[in-house]
């Protein structure tokens, strides 16, 4: 018997946008290298997801990949990477850390540490 897991996963996102808030997150590619100017374009994406910020316990920060200053961001299901930047309360994070609560084929849910 199988698991509907897409049920649980649109449950997780209600949950965010009711009690989280909208995070805008931005993501620089690099680009085609133009040999004319030896220069690298770079391009730049937004995008904007829900969720929630946390702060890490000292429990947590024992743990020394955990800095002094690190967030948590439970966020929506997405194709987040490592160095995207998300602004919170007006403040630039960099997105250092990526986990997903993937029981199955569905993301369910989001866990990003980020750093500023």
């Amino acid at each position: 018997m199988a698991f509907n897991y897409a049920q649980l996963e649109s449950t997780a996102q209600k949950l965010l946008q009711n009690f989280g808030q909208q995070l805008t997150f931005t993501r620089t590619a690099q680009g085609a290298y133009d040999p004319d100017t030896g220069q690298t374009s770079t391009t730049e994406s937004t995008y904007q997801k829900f969720g929630c910020v946390f702060d890490y316990t000292d429990t947590e920060r024992a743990d020394e990949t955990i800095e002094q200053g690190d967030r948590r961001v439970l966020a929506e299901a997405h194709d987040y990477q490592v160095n995207d930047k998300v602004d919170i309360n007006g403040e630039t994070y960099r997105v250092i850390s990526v986990s997903e609560n993937r029981p199955a084929a569905n993301v369910l849910i989001a866990n990003l540490q980020v750093r500023k």
